[in-house]
């Protein structure tokens, strides 16, 4: 949405791109959402989406632990959200920024 915004000609305040990264940290998907129109093209706001990791699931992951099954996550998301997500859910490992083809090799 940066991008687009700036090849439209328009200008992007220095803390959409900021606000975007602490959310992708605190877990969330940052959603930004913008216009083109008579003012000129801008970036309106910042959304924060957040999954919510079902309950239970940590102490699930910690029993396959101990049977000797490391658990695996793999997300579309990006790294800092992909990282985030897998502390609160307490999975061994990450690969972020995955395609449906990569989830399915």
């Amino acid at each position: 949405v940066i991008t687009w915004v700036k090849e439209q000609g328009g200008q992007v305040s220095d803390d959409a791109d900021l606000l975007a990264n602490k959310i992708s940290e605190a877990g969330g998907t940052p959603l930004l959402v913008a216009v083109d129109d008579e003012k000129g093209a801008r970036v309106l706001g910042v959304i924060h989406l957040k999954d919510v990791v079902k309950e239970g699931m940590r102490e699930r992951f910690d029993e396959l632990r101990r049977m000797g099954i490391k658990t695996i996550m793999i997300t579309g998301d990006n790294p800092l959200t992909a990282k985030a997500i897998a502390e609160e859910a307490g999975v061994d490992d990450f690969l972020a920024e995955a395609t449906p083809e990569d989830k399915m090799a």
